[in-house]
């Protein structure tokens, strides 16, 4: 087990607590402009470094899922009033609260990456990614366009943090895996709401009618002109999206 390095915002006596999970490469730093928002809104906002990532350290190289939920566990409070994970961290956050790991009274899931058919789909991904990703924050920026230049410059250092042989060994490691069946159970245990951009690569169109089917329509919010990151692309949107989840009986 790992204590992670964790980034908070917020009062420590804040009366609601949000838990934010990253995604494959990405740090905690990602998540600073909808922390700061929700800060200003009476929110504590808590995000860990995932093992391997940011300034956590790898420890013993395990980076199977349930080694990185325990990471997590050990290191954040495990009973939030908000629990979001984006992308792979969206994945880790299913599994924290089926596995109840993770007691959140609320979960959103922000693009998720639901299911990796195998190990070599997410290899191919981090592969490009460590061959093309702009290494500078106008380069990420045009790539981006939603970001400013705060978001660019936290993922232009996470890209220097990350080794991809980490990102591999948690991203490809712990495939394959299919969310899409446990959708329903999910979201029977604690209210959620899955948030995506209208085209996603990780819930593509026929996926996302499948999670309508099963959840309810209430549950998921599509975003037109969003990109994957959502709480980047449309910041404001995003944390309106976080305080109507939060504000549901």
């Amino acid at each position: 087990m790992a204590h992670l390095n964790v980034l908070s915002w917020g009062a420590p006596d804040a009366p609601r607590v949000c838990v934010a999970l990253h995604g494959i490469t990405a740090n905690a730093g990602s998540w600073t402009r909808p922390a700061r928002l929700l800060a200003e809104r009476g929110w504590r906002v808590l995000a860990p470094d995932l093992r391997g990532h940011g300034e956590s350290p790898r420890a013993d190289g395990d980076f199977r899922t349930a080694t990185l939920l325990a990471d997590i566990a050990e290191s954040v409070p495990t009973a939030p009033d908000m629990l979001i994970g984006h992308s792979f961290g969206g994945y880790l956050a299913q599994i924290a609260v089926l596995d109840r790991v993770m007691r959140p009274r609320a979960l959103l899931l922000e693009d998720p990456v639901s299911v990796q058919p195998d190990a070599a789909v997410p290899t191919a991904m981090l592969a490009w990614d460590e061959a093309n990703l702009p290494r500078s924050i106008d380069g990420l920026l045009a790539l981006n366009p939603g970001w400013n230049r705060l978001d660019a410059a936290w993922k232009l250092l996470s890209l220097e943090q990350i080794d991809f042989a980490d990102a591999r060994a948690a991203f490809a490691g712990n495939a394959p895996w299919d969310m899409r069946p446990r959708a329903a159970r999910v979201a029977a245990i604690t209210r959620t709401a899955w948030i995506v951009p209208e085209v996603s690569r990780f819930v593509p169109v026929a996926d996302r009618e499948r999670l309508i089917r099963d959840v309810g329509t209430a549950a998921v919010v599509v975003v037109p002109g969003a990109g994957h990151s959502v709480h980047r692309d449309m910041t404001e949107r995003f944390v309106a999206l976080v305080e109507s989840l939060a504000a549901r009986p």
